[in-house]
């Protein structure tokens, strides 16, 4: 596995703990979603206009990408506000790279050798103790659960279908204006534009960055998909909920506990081997 790759991953795993305490951390989250949507179309429309519309073999999987984040915005906002991020976040990020593994041995035939599997495994592990609490709200849980199965199933959809278009660039510019759009439109439909824009006073700016940076955070680990094998690098990128965690607990003062600081270890000793696995 390139080092590029590797590293590509680690910092989309950043990015991404970085606009998910945004979203968590904000009064009015229905709000802030809709700044992050138009930072992620500024983002995209940049890149459609920069670069061909990807081929039409592609489409499909952009389509049914756009569809699954749909339901996967849905989901983490409903968790969002039913329980902590450290429980719903770190629940949802656990159940993708294994997930995500199993498609890619099926539709990639991407088979990890041993090592680099158990490093998987324990990173899965590792994410689903450091987020699972049993006194946390069912609801949260079951929100939780629905959204990794729609990160999965997205993640592995573009990875095939970047791979496909043979351009992570222009796969994700569309594919990231078709997934923010919508919720943009339904967003303003909901509050009415004048209450939108009124209601995300004092977090513009910080909404269309985390907006432009989570997109590009997302292209960033499947530039890194093409390079090497899908369920390994999403694995890697999955040391964003010990990240997360650390901002769970230092900027939202949540109670991260010492059996959740012992599962991130976990974690990391998963990210150690898979490193080592594809020196």
């Amino acid at each position: 596995m390139p080092v590029e790759a590797i590293a590509a991953a680690l910092l989309s795993a950043l990015i991404h703990a970085s606009w998910n305490a945004f979203l968590k951390g904000g009064r009015d989250r229905l709000t802030d979603l809709g700044q992050m949507a138009i930072g992620g179309i500024v983002f995209g429309a940049t890149l459609a206009v920069a670069f061909a519309a990807p081929p039409l073999t592609a489409l499909p999987y952009l389509a049914a990408s756009c569809a699954i984040h749909m339901v996967y915005w849905a989901a983490l906002l409903r968790g969002y506000a039913a329980g902590d991020m450290s429980h719903v976040y770190t629940i949802a990020r656990g159940m993708a790279p294994l997930l995500v593994t199993l498609g890619a041995a099926v539709f990639a035939r991407e088979v990890p050798q041993p090592w680099m599997m158990a490093g998987i495994l324990l990173v899965s592990f590792g994410i689903l103790s450091l987020g699972f609490t049993p006194a946390a709200p069912l609801r949260a849980t079951l929100w939780a659960l629905l959204t990794g199965v729609c990160i999965a199933s997205y993640s592995l959809l573009d990875a095939l279908g970047s791979r496909i278009a043979g351009d992570v660039l222009s796969y994700k510019g569309w594919g990231t204006i078709g997934t923010f759009l919508p919720i943009l439109l339904f967003i303003v439909f909901r509050r009415g534009l004048t209450n939108f824009a009124a209601a995300g006073r004092g977090r513009w700016a910080i909404g269309l960055f985390a907006g432009m940076v989570s997109s590009a955070g997302f292209a960033l680990i499947l530039w890194a998909q093409m390079r090497g094998p899908i369920g390994p690098l999403t694995a890697l990128r999955e040391v964003t909920v010990v990240i997360g965690a650390a901002i769970a607990a230092i900027v939202l003062n949540e109670t991260v506990t010492a059996r959740r600081w012992l599962a991130a270890g976990v974690v990391a000793t998963g990210v150690v081997l898979i490193t080592l696995a594809a020196a």
